[in-house]
């Protein structure tokens, strides 16, 4: 799966260089790699290491994304302002649906509809060190919706139990605790969310990967 995405950022125009945090066994030409850490925030950090002396910018990429191509890694770039600290996409249900049909996604209802997280984020260098140690604990509960709106304050979580959550507000509360600036995107490739964890998606992936497509955004979506 890392060479499938491997593959897509390398073919990527905007990426300039490639880190890899991962075994030895997965080094491959134009690739800096770095050892993984013990914790996911642990190996951010390593990937960060990897990037070249004065990089403003770092997208981050999780490994278990196979169906990413390069022209959903241009979209998402092309769409993600890069005046904030970290940019986050989320994609709809009806998307990640569409593209994946029976796909079990973790989703959580908002004003602007019901999505799901991506799999890739981008932040700017110097945002990323000074935010561990709020970080993890917001990542250690990413797959629970209910655990996150606690941590976010009772006040959220009961528009969150209501659908009154806007996107914007958990921009600026999420911010907030971890003291930086940030933006969801709404994000219509569902490729850039669905991942491989649970048997099924392995067998989906199977099944997929030679195809090698990725869907279109679905008409009347701006990601301008």
């Amino acid at each position: 799966m890392a060479d499938w995405v491997l593959d897509a950022l390398e073919k990527a125009p905007s990426i300039t260089s490639i880190g890899l945090v991962g075994p030895e066994s997965l080094k491959r030409e134009h690739t800096t790699l770095a050892p993984m850490a013990g914790d996911l925030f642990g190996n951010i950090l390593q990937g960060l290491s990897t990037a070249p002396v004065d990089t403003e910018h770092v997208l981050f990429v999780t490994s278990d994304i196979p169906w990413i191509t390069p022209e959903v890694i241009e979209a998402f770039l092309a769409a993600a302002p890069q005046s904030v600290d970290i940019v986050y996409p989320v994609i709809p249900k009806e998307v990640a649906e569409q593209r994946f049909p029976g796909t079990k996604r973790t989703y959580v209802r908002v004003r602007e509809g019901v999505f799901t997280g991506g799999n890739l984020f981008l932040a700017k260098v110097q945002a990323v060190p000074r935010l561990k140690e709020r970080a993890e604990v917001l990542l250690s509960h990413r797959k629970s919706p209910l655990t996150l709106a606690r941590d976010l304050g009772p006040g959220l979580l009961l528009r969150l139990l209501s659908g009154h959550l806007s996107l914007r507000q958990v921009e600026t509360r999420v911010g907030g605790i971890l003291g930086i600036t940030g933006r969801a995107l709404a994000f219509p490739y569902a490729e850039a969310g669905v991942d491989v964890d649970k048997p099924e998606d392995l067998a989906l992936a199977e099944r997929e990967l030679g195809e090698n497509t990725h869907g279109a955004p679905e008409e009347g979506w701006d990601i301008s």
